[in-house]
């Protein structure tokens, strides 16, 4: 058994992953953005186009992806504060631990 006052984790890598995710959150924001206000639209395909439904396809098609980015930003997000608030909770834990373990030390049997 090792030295009781010595529980140490380490929270620091946790909010790095944590600012990696906010990073990744951006990117699929950005292409959010592209998707939603993109140039191209079904009805601009042209007459024939429209005919086969290749419009109403598109449109659909771009539909979908902005809400799965939209998905994607949501999560990377919760990813991101869950991380942070891991490590938020082991500093905490970090800081109590030594003062209780402290107050153990002579009633445990050697």
């Amino acid at each position: 058994m090792g030295d009781i006052g010595s529980f140490q984790v380490q929270s620091r890598e946790l909010r790095q992953e944590g600012q990696e995710w906010q990073t990744r959150k951006q990117a699929v924001q950005s292409a959010h953005d592209l998707a939603s206000h993109g140039l191209g639209k079904g009805y601009m395909f042209g007459y024939l186009a429209n005919v086969a439904h290749l419009g109403e396809y598109h449109d659909t098609f771009v539909s979908a992806i902005t809400d799965a980015f939209a998905d994607g930003v949501q999560t990377f997000d919760y990813m991101s504060a869950a991380l942070t608030s891991a490590a938020n909770a082991y500093d905490g834990a970090d800081a109590t631990a030594a003062e209780s373990a402290d107050h153990l030390k002579g009633r445990l049997p050697r």
